[in-house]
């Protein structure tokens, strides 16, 4: 199925009957729309960074040429490359750690709204469900009223009046039945609403955890690969800065020393980001698919009285 042409069936269908559900299906579609975008993000950062470790590189070839000629140029062409190093700077900058923040904010106010309404619907099907008790026990009670009536009619008025006595008493113990009957349909009906809103709720909830599973393991990955970065600029900022031959050489082998790992924080950084953007676009589906699936399973149901009607009517022309 199409996402956004699903996305638009749920805004246009009047089927949960339940606004702070409605809003709480956009809030998710949007905190997930959020979480995909900052693996975005990532995953440019972890592009440019790869382009920092090919400025690194060259700059460290560079150094050995030098260092085997005696760096009798004082490391010139070296210090061009770590110039070059510098201006690209760290890729993860304001915006990745703006954006970061942002999106597991909205995670943790989204999980506390699933709870939230879960609640409030765990509260509304125990009332259903206390409201269906009484209604049994007192239409129960009642039938069992008339049914003692009709026995007193049969004992009491005399047997010209008595056909039709206990006919009216039968009649109406079988409206009462009937009624009876829809009220508890009806009732019973409203708590299948609630326990459909709540398996959205759930399945939202649980999306959003593995959300910030996601979110966490990449973060935790991003800040490997800034520690590595910072180890990195630092050097290059003093080599720079200093110029002076021994210092820009021993500079030199810390680069070369951390530029391997720095390598291999970039391509888990890479891996994480596109892995973890596949998990949250099948989460946001499934979850579209389930709301979807229940939308039209439930259309699919013929209305109670429709119901009540249409079984009215069979009987009456069996008669």
């Amino acid at each position: 199925m199409n996402q956004k042409m699903g996305e638009s069936i749920i805004a246009s269908e009047d089927v949960f009957k339940n606004e702070e559900l409605r809003s709480l299906v956009d809030l998710y579609y949007e905190s997930s729309t959020k979480t995909l975008d900052i693996f975005n993000t990532v995953g440019s950062s972890a592009n440019k960074a790869k382009q920092s470790i090919v400025s690194i590189r060259i700059a460290i070839q560079k150094f050995e040429k030098e260092s085997d000629n005696g760096g009798n140029k004082k490391y010139e062409d070296t210090l061009e490359g770590l110039n070059k190093v510098k201006a690209m700077g760290d890729p993860f900058g304001d915006e990745y750690k703006n954006q970061m923040e942002s999106v597991r904010a909205d995670q943790l106010i989204l999980l506390g709204k699933f709870h939230e309404l879960a609640v409030k619907l765990d509260s509304k099907k125990k009332i259903f469900k206390k409201k269906r008790r009484w209604v049994t026990i007192l239409y129960a009670t009642a039938a069992m009223s008339f049914l003692a009536a009709e026995i007193c009619i049969c004992i009491v008025i005399p047997p010209l009046g008595l056909y039709t006595a206990v006919a009216a008493a039968t009649g109406v113990n079988y409206v009462i039945g009937t009624v009876g009957v829809l009220v508890n349909v009806v009732l019973k009906n409203r708590e299948k609403d609630l326990d459909r809103q709540k398996e959205v709720v759930d399945i939202m909830k649980d999306s959003t955890d593995v959300n910030i599973q996601m979110t966490n393991t990449v973060h935790s990955l991003v800040e490997k690969l800034t520690v590595s970065l910072s180890s990195i600029l630092f050097s290059v900022e003093h080599a720079v800065v200093e110029r002076e031959e021994v210092a820009v050489k021993n500079l030199m082998e810390a680069i070369r020393d951390e530029v391997d790992t720095f390598a291999t924080a970039v391509k888990e950084v890479g891996e994480a980001a596109a892995r973890c953007s596949t998990c949250v676009s099948s989460g946001k589906l499934q979850v579209l698919e389930h709301i979807t699936k229940l939308m039209s399973s439930r259309g699919k149901k013929p209305h109670l009285f429709e119901r009540i009607t249409n079984s009215m009517s069979s009987k009456g022309k069996k008669k």
